[in-house]
């Protein structure tokens, strides 16, 4: 699959940010949602064992990354601009209707947080079992990423930042996006 939008890093895509906000939208959904194939990444990316299938789990020595996007206190201020984004969003906020924006945000958070070498473990559902009904297309999956990368910049997170947490989050697009 050709990647859609190249980041600075060469390398990282659009895909692997919006990878990461279907994740996170998908953790917050544990229940199937009304029309699942117009909603693919709150259903998808809220519970994702599949990161740590996919190497997204912890990877040693990476505490000072975490810290690089302001620990705790900086991944949730990301994790928040980014979901208000993604359901201001009308080329993908359907995806959100119905979900438990809350559970959302805490699910997203703890898997940036564990992706970055942060003191967190990702307890939601793997990527491919929390998209395997909603049909997310590339497209819908460049949204997220993108909406992503606007949240960070918004939060002041400089662009080597941005990149090495889009890198980490890449790897998951094959198993987010089916169609």
């Amino acid at each position: 699959m050709r990647p859609i939008h190249s980041f600075k890093l060469a390398g990282v895509t659009a895909l692997a940010t919006l990878f990461a906000v279907f994740s996170a939208a998908s953790m917050a959904q544990s229940a199937a949602v009304p029309g699942a194939s117009q909603a693919p990444a709150a259903a998808v990316l809220a519970k994702s064992p599949a990161t740590a299938a996919t190497g997204l789990g912890v990877v040693p020595g990476t505490a000072i990354f975490y810290e690089e996007l302001g620990g705790k206190a900086g991944i949730d201020a990301i994790v928040t601009e980014f979901v208000v984004i993604m359901t201001e969003d009308k080329r993908i906020n359907g995806t959100f209707e119905g979900v438990d924006l809350d559970r959302l945000r805490a699910k997203l958070a703890e898997q940036f947080c564990a992706v970055s070498g942060g003191p967190c473990s990702y307890t939601g559902k793997s990527m491919a079992e929390s998209h395997e009904d909603l049909k997310v297309n590339n497209a819908q999956f460049n949204a997220s990423v993108e909406n992503l990368q606007r949240a960070m910049e918004r939060r002041g997170v400089p662009s080597r930042i941005q990149n090495r947490l889009l890198a980490r989050l890449a790897p998951t697009q094959r198993e987010i996006v089916t169609r």
